[in-house]
């Protein structure tokens, strides 16, 4: 039990930067995403991961600007043929960071900490800048010759049972009305 609630700690406290002891100007940080990230983070359905993010924080008097950078790969499941593949992952944003003493006024891009607060935690922002970068729709990729690495087994079921289909349902008749008035349009 205490073991569980140490490796929880430790991935909490590694998308920390305290920012308090830093010197006004330019700070490069460097955040690494493995397995541990995603399996904390299942609702991302990525299985594996290898990603890196450089945090370039410029603090100011008064604000902290953060520009991110995140490249890597994460292994996703193939929505057509259900195997898993290797997505790469590239990301470019900015964060701002301002202070004042109503938090919820901040944004997606611009957020808002109490003047008494003295550490950053990025964990949900890369969180979110990892699931944003993942497509909606997840399948392999099409090759110039119009081939996928899909697996031609599952591609060849499938084709089999929208074939089935479409011979079952036959032609929409709900068509008829609109095909019959396309060709009143046209012979006119």
């Amino acid at each position: 039990m205490h073991d569980l609630i140490r490796a929880k700690l430790k991935l909490v406290n590694q998308y920390i930067i305290p920012f308090s002891g830093l010197k006004e100007g330019i700070h490069e940080f460097t955040f690494v995403f493995g397995n541990e990230f995603f399996e904390e983070h299942e609702v991302l359905e990525v299985y594996s991961g290898d990603l890196k993010a450089m945090v370039l924080l410029e603090k100011k008097a008064n604000l902290l600007n953060l520009s991110v950078k995140i490249d890597g790969s994460v292994e996703i499941q193939c929505d057509k043929c259900l195997e898993s593949f290797n997505f790469p992952i590239r990301y470019r944003g900015n964060l701002l960071v301002k202070f004042g003493n109503n938090p919820e006024q901040g944004t997606d891009e611009i957020w808002v900490l109490r003047p008494e607060e003295h550490t950053l935690n990025l964990e949900q922002y890369f969180f979110e800048c990892i699931g944003l970068s993942l497509p909606i729709q997840r399948n392999h990729s099409e090759k110039p010759d119009g081939t996928t690495d899909c697996n031609p087994e599952m591609l060849r079921i499938l084709k089999s049972y929208s074939s089935q289909q479409q011979a079952i349902a036959g032609p929409d008749p709900r068509w008829d009305k609109l095909k019959s008035f396309l060709n009143d349009i046209n012979t006119n």
